[in-house]
């Protein structure tokens, strides 16, 4: 009948195996899977700094944008000097002015258009002049178009086209550091379960040495062992209570990786996991996953928009490289007058009209600048190409990895049951044998801890199950919330 009874302690005991051992503590903050998942995707410091990341490069799109603003410059200047004349009648006095206004447009296509507003004032006290005070104004229109560098749309744009690729690959990164995140917040919480469940077994393992060492003092007792067999139980008594100990160390260990994750700041409240790892066994289809893996994972997006940026890089340092012919034009009018009111409408209504067209031509002689950048730009290039190339790699490795793990994961679950029954027969059998005479406290003992050792296996089976599955998803780029398929 104590025979029986020992059992059914331990089945119970048992049976309570979950997240939910912390029923025992007062106080904590009950934890799902889902909001744990939620919660580091909201708050972990990592991906705030890449989220920002993002809103920088949106502000280089800005940047890049604002070469095609127009630029509005105006300038006035007086200036007066006290002369000494040269000759009779020439100028002791001579006042200046300068007031100019001008708007400046560059194009997308290279083109820069200018339309200025100049204004001019002399007076002096030197004579023979036909308006003193004098007073010019007049209207200028000058185009610039170059020729060979910078020429077109396509290069005009090569900056806002890599400025719009580096902010949509940095999405992505974002994208992919929250997956991976995800995976890791799975590991870390499935890690706390386990620890949770361990508490379980140490408990059991203590409850169980201790049951014996009452019946072995019942036998000593009753004469039937002598006073020497305590000192087995006892000793085993006191090891698995460290052992316990050191297992809700363990508790508090999981639980401060997962809130470093979750950027908890509650770092005194209990965390008290709802979830259990899942044990059903999914059906991989390892071409698919692969093919998901490598053409929906974010960073392989992003390592691919890498090698466009880089080859944006090296077309813009090419054009660099050549030389600044570029064909410019000016027209304008201007008119002269004794008043200004009279200078501003002779320049409408009878102006003075000029105009001016040319070609300018630059180039360094060795051009060892732009020729090193080229060089630069082209090692960035294919070293963006090799990355792309290594990552994909890599993906693949890890694909066939994980596969391989989830499967073996499955066997090592049926395994691990079988192994946790065989060894609950054996104490079992052993526990009957003592009752019986036939078996020692150290033989018990051996079967107890067997029993615990593979019930904490299987607990640590069915988490590095759970642990494999997490990864299977972060491998393909996806954020899940649960351990279920």
């Amino acid at each position: 009948m104590r025979h029986n009874a020992l059992i059914l302690i331990g089945l119970f005991l048992l049976g309570s195996f979950s997240p939910l051992f912390a029923k025992e503590e007062t106080g904590g903050e009950s934890l799902p899977l889902k909001e744990a998942v939620q919660q580091a995707l909201a708050n972990n410091l990592n991906l705030t700094l890449l989220r920002q990341d993002v809103t920088a490069a949106q502000g280089a799109i800005l940047s890049e944008k604002g070469r095609f603003d127009a630029l509005l410059a105006a300038g006035a200047s007086r200036q007066s000097r006290e002369l000494t004349p040269l000759a009779a009648g020439g100028a002791k006095q001579e006042d200046t002015g300068l007031w100019e206004l001008k708007l400046t447009k560059p194009f997308s296509t290279g083109t820069v258009v200018s339309l200025g507003w100049n204004n001019n004032f002399y007076d002096s006290d030197i004579g023979g002049l036909l308006f003193n005070p004098s007073y010019q104004t007049g209207f200028s229109l000058e185009i610039r178009q170059p020729l060979l560098k910078g020429f077109g749309r396509e290069v005009q744009n090569l900056g806002l086209t890599a400025a719009r690729k580096k902010a949509e690959a940095l999405t992505f990164k974002v994208n992919s550091q929250a997956a991976n995140l995800a995976a890791n917040v799975k590991r870390a919480y499935w890690s706390l379960v386990f620890a949770w469940q361990d508490i379980g077994v140490r408990k059991l393992s203590l409850t169980l040495a201790k049951k014996l060492l009452a019946e072995t003092e019942a036998k000593i007792k009753a004469g039937k062992l002598a006073q020497v067999e305590r000192y087995q139980p006892q000793s085993e008594v006191a090891r698995r209570e460290e052992r316990l100990i050191s297992a809700e160390r363990a508790i508090g260990t999981a639980e401060d990786e997962l809130k470093l994750l979750l950027n908890n700041e509650q770092w005194l409240t209990t965390f008290k996991p709802t979830d259990r790892p899942t044990t059903k066994a999914v059906t991989l289809n390892s071409q698919k996953i692969l093919t998901n893996a490598l053409q929906n994972r974010p960073d392989i997006k992003a390592a691919d928009l890498s090698v466009q940026i880089a080859e944006l890089e090296k077309r813009r340092a090419k054009d660099n490289s050549l030389p600044d012919l570029s064909l410019q034009g000016k027209i304008g009018s201007s008119s002269s007058n004794g008043t200004y009111g009279n200078a501003v409408d002779d320049s409408i209504s009878d102006p003075d009209n000029s105009w001016q067209i040319g070609i300018t031509f630059s180039m360094p002689i060795a051009n060892s600048v732009a020729r090193g950048y080229s060089r630069q730009a082209e090692a960035r290039y294919n070293m963006a190409k090799t990355s792309a190339k290594l990552l994909r790699q890599q993906v693949r490795k890890t694909v066939r990895a994980t596969i391989r793990d989830i499967k073996l994961a499955v066997k090592s679950l049926e395994a691990t049951r079988k192994t946790s029954l065989a060894t609950k027969k054996r104490l079992e059998a052993e526990q009957a044998k003592f009752q019986s005479g036939r078996a020692t406290t150290l033989d018990v003992l051996i079967a107890q801890d067997a029993y615990s050792r593979a019930l904490s296996q299987e607990n640590f089976t069915a988490v590095s199950y759970a642990n494999s599955l997490a990864e299977l998803d972060r491998i393909q780029g996806l954020v899940t919330y649960s351990s279920s398929r």
